[in-house]
C-alpha cells in the first residue's frame, strides 16, 4: 500500500513540475523575461510557502503549550523561559521569509517585473 502511495505522490510531483515548467515558459514568453529568473522566483515563492507553514505550526505549538499551562493554572513569568526556543524559531522563520521576499524584490527590479506578473508565477 505504501509503495502505491509513494508512486502516486511521485507521479503528482512530476506532473506538477512539468505544469510549472510549462507555465513558466509561457509566462516568460508573454512578458519577455528570462525563464531562469522566473524559475528562481517560483522556487522562492515555494520556499516562502513552506516557511509560512512552518511558522504556523510553531505558533500552534506555542499556543498549545500556553493553553496547557493556563489550564494547569501554572502560567507564570518563570514558565515563559520554556517558550524561548519556540519563539526564537518563529522569529528565525520570519527572518528567512523576509530575506526570500527581498530576493524576489531584487529579481523583480532587475528584470522589471510588475507585482501582477510576480503574482502570476506559480510556486516551483
Amino acid at each position: 500500500m505504501e509503495d502505491k502511495s509513494t508512486e502516486r505522490i511521485s507521479q503528482i510531483v512530476t506532473s506538477t513540475a512539468q505544469k510549472i515548467g510549462e507555465t513558466l515558459t509561457q509566462l516568460a514568453q508573454k512578458i519577455g523575461k528570462e525563464t531562469g529568473k522566473l524559475a528562481r522566483i517560483a522556487t522562492l515563492k515555494a520556499e516562502i510557502f513552506k516557511l509560512q507553514n512552518d511558522r504556523k505550526s510553531k505558533l500552534e505549538e506555542l499556543g498549545e503549550k500556553l493553553l496547557k499551562l493556563y489550564k494547569e493554572n501554572a502560567l507564570a513569568v518563570v514558565n515563559l523561559e520554556s517558550f524561548k526556543d519556540t519563539i526564537d524559531s518563529i522569529l528565525n522563520i520570519e527572518k528567512e521569509i523576509e530575506l526570500k521576499n527581498l530576493e524576489i524584490k531584487k529579481i523583480q527590479e532587475e528584470e522589471k517585473i510588475s507585482d501582477e506578473e510576480v503574482s502570476q508565477i506559480p510556486m516551483g
